[in-house]
């Protein structure tokens, strides 16, 4: 099926880091759809992730295995969902993003690998901007809990 034709889809599943560390501790996959220098500054850690930037998806996809739960992550959270999409649009039904992606995830105090200060800020570092509200855009905001 080429992306030209048109498929209705639900609304994808939307999980919070919290749920993610369960349903990792449970099986499931994570995918980082960060970019490489992205991953390589910072990571996911204590858990089996696979890495396929948003960018190579359209080639990479069928790595993703279909037989178990799949949480797609980046930075923020608006990279995966775009991802989960595509993904659902291939079938995927066992699925989810991962909401407000890796900088909720480390401000949880989850495992991560290298430095939560090269973590982007809204607008920086995603070809999107960011996930957060505009009011929350100001600088010297908060990470969003």
């Amino acid at each position: 099926m080429t992306l030209s034709a048109h498929k209705d889809l639900p609304q994808a599943r939307e999980v919070c880091p919290t749920t993610t560390r369960r349903l990792l501790a449970e099986g499931a996959l994570l995918v980082d759809v960060r970019e490489p220098d992205e991953v390589a500054a910072i990571g996911f850690a204590d858990c089996e992730c696979l890495t396929i930037p948003l960018s190579q998806i359209e080639a990479r996809w069928r790595e993703i295995p279909r037989d178990r739960e799949v949480i797609i992550a980046c930075s923020e959270g608006q990279i995966s969902l775009k991802a989960t999409y595509f993904l659902m649009y291939q079938g995927y039904d066992r699925i989810a993003a991962m909401q407000y992606g890796l900088r909720r995830w480390a401000a949880r105090g989850f495992p991560i690998t290298g430095d939560p200060a090269t973590i982007p800020t809204a607008g920086q570092g995603t070809c999107c901007g960011g996930g957060e509200p505009p009011s929350s855009k100001r600088e010297g905001a908060p990470l969003p809990q």
